[in-house]
């Protein structure tokens, strides 16, 4: 015991000497010191401002996107312009609001609530995407609150789901880095699992759905390939898509795998074939197949 004590004695007075002749060397060049923490403070507080904006960063430019004033919000991710223009938001679709009787969606009013909160809140500026409208002549754009991309405040709080829609994707990975956020702090939306199985869609069920499944069978066609998901649902691959997929569309053992889509699914057509799946959606991006499931 002895031993070990001599030997954490030497160290704590080596170091107390050490502080001791650092302090006297500050007092001396206390005006040196001074000096230096003077610039030092502005080069630390732009640090921490790059840090932030690493950690919160912020999707796309509003530089040139034009000021607008809002009228009226439909839903989480639709709203009327002063102007008469109804606007899509690019890049998200959020749960359906009650309509005619029907109850809404789970956090569809959380949604609009939010939307209409943001955009009460300051400045409001519209960017039009590449293609500027869409089958039902809505305009389709990114709205900005203060410089702020809506969309991606509501993807990041959980309200909204990632979608991508050619050719409007210019924002689409920095938009699905903010609900890869969401998924990992289990926000909103993702507080619960989404996916639900192909097999539990009810009967002349549409809409914007996260489905997963076994596939059955992929049929390539003349304008792509069909991609049978439990024997139920025709999952549609355009040839633009299907390319970007050919290690799995061309892969006997693709068949068995579980996957999951996102999409708008609707029932077949009352006069469609006997041999058709009842359910049919489209596979607009690559980005909307998902193989991680076990």
């Amino acid at each position: 015991s002895t031993q070990a004590s001599r030997k954490t004695r030497l160290p704590v007075v080596v170091s107390i000497v050490s502080i001791s002749v650092l302090a006297l060397a500050a007092l001396k060049s206390k005006t040196l010191l001074m000096r230096i923490l003077k610039r030092a403070l502005p080069l630390w507080g732009a640090f921490f401002i790059a840090c932030s904006s690493l950690v919160y960063g912020q999707c796309g430019d509003s530089g040139s996107a034009r000021l607008v004033s809002v009228a009226y919000v439909y839903d989480g991710d639709t709203v009327r312009l002063g102007d008469g223009r109804r606007v899509r938001l690019i890049g998200l679709n959020t749960p359906e609001t009650g309509k005619d009787g029907s109850p809404s969606e789970y956090l569809a009013d959380e949604a609009s609530r939010k939307l209409k909160e943001m955009l009460s809140n300051g400045n409001v500026k519209l960017a039009l995407g590449v293609e500027r409208q869409d089958r039902y002549k809505r305009w389709l754009g990114h709205l900005y609150v203060n410089d702020e991309l809506v969309s991606e405040r509501l993807l990041r709080d959980g309200l909204a789901f990632h979608i991508n829609i050619p050719p409007n994707t210019s924002l689409a990975h920095c938009l699905k880095q903010a609900e890869i956020e969401a998924i990992e702090a289990s926000r909103g939306l993702w507080s619960r699992s989404p996916w639900r199985e192909v097999s539990s869609l009810d009967s002349k069920e549409v809409g914007f759905r996260l489905l997963k499944g076994q596939v059955s069978a992929i049929k390539a066609i003349k304008s792509g390939w069909i991609v049978e998901i439990d024997d139920l649902l025709a999952l549609k691959i355009n040839r633009q898509v299907g390319e970007e997929l050919l290690w799995f569309l061309n892969r006997p053992a693709s068949i068995g795998v579980v996957v999951g889509v996102r999409g708008w699914v609707r029932p077949k057509a009352d006069n469609a074939p006997s041999h058709y799946q009842p359910w049919f959606m489209s596979l607009s991006h690559k980005a909307h197949l998902k193989f991680e499931f076990h």
